[in-house]
């Protein structure tokens, strides 16, 4: 492309990047003129624990390529649409083919917020009608605002945030994308319950929770520093004092082996009946400052946690497995770009798992206000960032309140999150209302001047 430019041909108005499994999917011409294409997928292993490995490496690649696009400034008035074929979920039952370009989609919704108008987002089926539509949806989607959209059999979709129903015992209000009706997941005081990250933070919270308002009797508690972690004897006494069986067990979650070695210590007398994936760590930076490093610290717990569980539990009849995500994923939050891609990595894996007929939960929290661990990093500025967005701060018993109202629900995905609506209806009359939220908020449209 640059040296088209360089020889004297014309910049164009968007240029695509194929993602993943899309690769082979685009017809020769289909695009038509003024729209380039890469290949960015790669050939997948047999490795046993190779997605993880994928995952990374596209993210990575990913991450890349959008600072070589954003570096050009001939570029600046084009726009790069990155193409994925299976990389999200637009309705319930509909699985997840591509894991790998779903997490690359996570931060390229963060890439959106940090540079607005530069990226689209667009998911298609293999359906003929979805690639004839492909020409003119570039053409018109460039002027229509919506940062990221799916095609399925000729129909151009977008996402939208809408409110959760919960059945008519359940008082929780939860704003949800792309509901199931799987029945909610249940607590059998003899199964153990394994909280990953639990010694801590969102992990040491649900703990107690758990065993004061559900009856969990039995709980094998894991975070790197195990027993020696801060604060993990003082918790396990509580927690002993509760009534209930506690184990705390040092294991790093993104390491198959030890995943293996926690499984199999889990007694045949209690098996293991819920897994509630919460270990995750930050490293924030805007594309210019992340690194490769930083990416695959953040990916492992979340990416590589969250598949060795899927993968070593397999065969066994669990009653629930939830992975603690972050609202990140969705909405792109500038400066998490590692984060989202980890997090959006999970609400597919949901999604995928649900599709399958599995157990899945995937809560995208918004901030807990007084919870110690990764919210402790957030300093007044990020605070201040977050409430002029409309999301606020959730208190523990707001939270709790949340996780308890999202296992009755019984659905894939689910954003536990504070909405300001005064600011939201405020950013609605200025046009600065995030896409993702035009369904759930309602303003009054600007008279023209």
């Amino acid at each position: 492309l640059r040296g088209a430019i360089e020889a004297g041909g014309e910049v164009p108005r968007c240029v695509l990047v194929q993602l993943g499994g899309i690769a082979g999917l685009v017809a020769d011409g289909v695009l038509g003129e003024g729209a380039g294409a890469n290949d960015m997928s790669d050939a997948t292993s047999d490795k046993p624990d190779a997605l993880p490995e994928e995952v990374h490496a596209g993210v990575i690649g990913a991450l890349e390529l959008l600072r070589d696009w954003l570096s050009d400034e001939r570029l600046a008035q084009s726009r790069l649409v990155l193409a994925s074929s299976g990389a999200t979920s637009t309705h319930a039952g509909e699985g997840v083919s591509d894991l790998s370009a779903a997490a690359v989609c996570g931060l390229l919704r963060s890439a959106q917020s940090e540079n607005p108008g530069r990226f689209l987002l667009v998911d298609l089926d293999a359906h003929e009608a979805s690639l004839q539509a492909l020409p003119d949806l570039l053409s018109s989607a460039l002027d229509a605002g919506e940062p990221q959209l799916a095609i399925r059999e000729g129909r151009v979709l977008a996402p939208r945030v809408v409110r959760a129903v919960p059945p008519p015992a359940a008082a929780a209000d939860i704003p949800s994308q792309d509901a199931q009706d799987l029945g909610g997941p249940s607590f059998d005081p003899d199964a153990t319950v394994l909280i990953t990250g639990g010694t801590g933070g969102l992990g040491a919270l649900l703990a107690e929770h758990l065993v004061s308002a559900h009856g969990v009797r039995r709980l094998l508690l894991t975070s790197r520093g195990g027993a020696q972690a801060p604060g993990a004897g003082e918790l396990t006494e509580r927690l002993s004092v509760m009534g209930a069986q506690v184990e705390v067990v040092a294991c790093d979650i993104a390491e198959r082996e030890q995943v293996c070695a926690l499984l199999e210590s889990v007694p045949a007398k209690y098996p293991l009946g819920v897994v509630v994936h919460a270990a995750g760590v930050l490293e924030d930076g805007v594309l210019e400052s992340l690194t490769s490093e930083s990416v695959d610290r953040v990916l492992a717990p979340k990416v590589d946690g969250a598949w060795n569980l899927h993968e070593l539990t397999e065969g066994m009849d669990l009653n629930a497995f939830i992975v603690f995500s972050s609202v990140a994923s969705s909405f792109g939050s500038a400066g998490q770009g590692n984060y989202a891609a980890a997090n959006a990595f999970l609400d597919a894996l949901a999604a995928d798992r649900c599709a399958q007929g599995l157990p899945a939960l995937s809560l995208a929290w918004g901030a807990w206000e007084q919870v110690a661990g990764m919210a402790d990093r957030l300093g007044e500025a990020d605070r201040a960032r977050m409430a002029s967005s409309g999301i606020g701060t959730l208190s523990s018993e707001e939270g709790l309140e949340l996780f308890d109202g999202a296992c009755r629900l019984g659905q894939a995905l689910l954003l536990p999150v504070k909405l300001d609506h005064r600011t939201l209806r405020r950013q609605a009359g200025e046009g600065k209302l995030p896409a993702l939220l035009r369904g759930l908020i309602r303003s009054s449209p600007r008279r023209a001047s």
